[in-house]
């Protein structure tokens, strides 16, 4: 008689293993804030849970079996972080390994397999298709895995029917940050992401109003921004010093917006003598020279600018809400602070040719940034202005399901950019192109590490750079 899978009957002493499968090292080892955010939901509504940290494990297979046969869970719950690294010509795609994961657990234990995570949630429908799991959850699930597990305990849930089943946000629920519990990172190894990743990281908000064609933070955490009070955010650095992690990186898409947010975090910081090192993105538009002070007396080390590029036409066709001046301005003002700066270029995109792709490139190097990270081609996904305009130039047909990786490229730069990127290289060494694995590697990424540099490893490049000139 066939074994049957999936959540058979679930009572109140429902036993949740959650399973952190990202192991990719570039460029960090990421620490999985995920599933420290599910973790803290979990022991907030007092549901027993384990957790399992695949990225430092070196046998998985072991590693999950050890962990079923002690703890025997009822329900096992993988966070997929992302789908594959978004990096053109040479892509890694982690699908494989995570539907390999779970085979492994399939055949050791029969319970079930939950998904989710923000990879999960750009592609859920596919995602379950190929990793076969038992249920899937799309969006935040702090608060969905709470309820289904709620539910479960009030009257148990047979999988009869349900194989397959996704479990999307409540629309128009409160969703506010504060009455969330604090990330619970004790199940992870935070030495190990500190010694290995250079640091930890933090969220003060979730939302993004903007309208960038090829952005997936609309999607999975929607448009309208919810912060997190300067207080909680505090009173989790305080956590986080005491647990030894010093150096921290602010996940948010944009720290700096709104910028009332952003100054009350910083003051907070100041007012409590925290002494964290930290760095974030930002959007130039909202840089100010007393905002990069503040940042900077908070404990901000460098600051990356999600620029995509310095031409007006593609800053256009990106659907960007800045111009180049903000560009100029925001780079005065962290030069003239001494604060590190970097600059996120996507090339490649609609209309792209190489004439835009110098004049970005021109314009960046007169802004004299601390290193410039610079993405050829553009990762397409579902629900994108880009995946429409990739429809209507036969780029991708009904049927594309988007788990292999789709990429825009402009075709007046298809035969040109690789060569010249190559070429290009070669006098800018604080240029990163990551998918040519050019001026970063994990060779030099374990290298930098074991020398004990924290924070993101662009801000030392162009002292680096300045080494090997001299």
């Amino acid at each position: 008689m066939p074994r049957v899978y999936g959540f058979r009957h679930i009572g109140p002493a429902v036993k949740v293993l959650l399973i952190s499968p990202n192991i990719e090292f570039l460029p960090d080892p990421v620490f999985p804030i995920g599933i420290a955010c599910l973790a803290g939901a979990l022991k907030k509504n007092a549901t027993s849970f384990r957790v399992l940290d695949l990225c430092f494990a070196q046998d998985y297979d072991t590693a999950i079996g050890r962990a079923l046969e002690e703890y025997a869970p009822d329900i096992v719950c993988l966070s997929i972080r992302n789908i594959d690294n978004v990096s053109y010509p040479q892509y890694v795609t982690y699908m494989p390994f995570y539907r390999k994961v779970i085979e492994s657990i399939r055949a050791k234990s029969a319970a079930g397999i939950a998904v989710g995570g923000s990879g999960f949630s750009l592609l859920p429908e596919a995602c379950m298709r190929y990793l076969k799991a038992d249920l899937g959850f799309a969006g935040e699930g702090e608060r969905s895995l709470i309820d289904f597990i709620n539910t479960c305990a009030a009257g148990g849930w047979v999988a009869s029917g349900c194989q397959g089943k996704i479990i999307y946000p409540v629309p128009d629920r409160n969703d506010g940050l504060d009455d969330l519990p604090e990330p619970d990172r004790s199940g992870l190894d935070s030495a190990a992401y500190l010694q290995q990743g250079g640091m930890g990281n933090i969220q003060t908000k979730r939302g993004c109003p903007f309208q960038c064609i090829y952005c997936t933070y609309p999607i999975i955490e929607g448009c309208r921004i919810r912060m997190r009070s300067p207080e909680a955010v505090c009173d989790e650095i305080e956590h986080l010093l005491e647990a030894g992690m010093s150096t921290l990186f602010f996940v948010d898409n944009e720290f700096n917006y709104p910028p009332e947010h952003a100054r009350a975090v910083c003051r907070e910081i100041i007012a409590r003598r925290l002494r964290v090192s930290w760095s974030c993105y930002a959007h130039p538009a909202f840089i100010a020279p007393d905002l990069v002070e503040l940042m900077q007396a908070a404990g901000c080390t460098g600051i990356e600018f999600g620029s995509d590029a310095a031409e007006p036409g593609m800053l256009r066709n990106l659907g960007k809400n800045f111009t180049v001046d903000h560009l100029a301005r925001a780079s005065s003002a962290c030069r003239s602070a001494g604060i590190s700066f970097c600059h996120s270029l996507l090339l490649g995109g609609p209309g792209e040719t190489m004439e835009s792709v110098q004049q970005t490139c021109d314009t960046i190097c007169a802004m004299d940034p601390t290193a410039v990270i610079c993405m050829i081609a553009i990762r397409v996904f579902p629900r994108t202005k880009l995946a429409c305009i990739a429809a209507e130039e036969k780029l991708i047909h009904p049927g594309t399901d988007f788990l292999e990786p789709v990429f825009y490229l402009s075709p007046a730069l298809r035969d040109a950019v690789l060569p010249w990127a190559e070429q290009f290289s070669k006098s800018h060494p604080t240029w990163i192109f990551p998918g040519l694995n050019i001026n970063m590697n994990m060779h030099l990424q374990a290298k930098l590490r074991r020398f004990g540099i924290k924070g993101p490893l662009w801000e030392y490049m162009q002292a680096g750079a300045r080494r090997r000139r001299t």
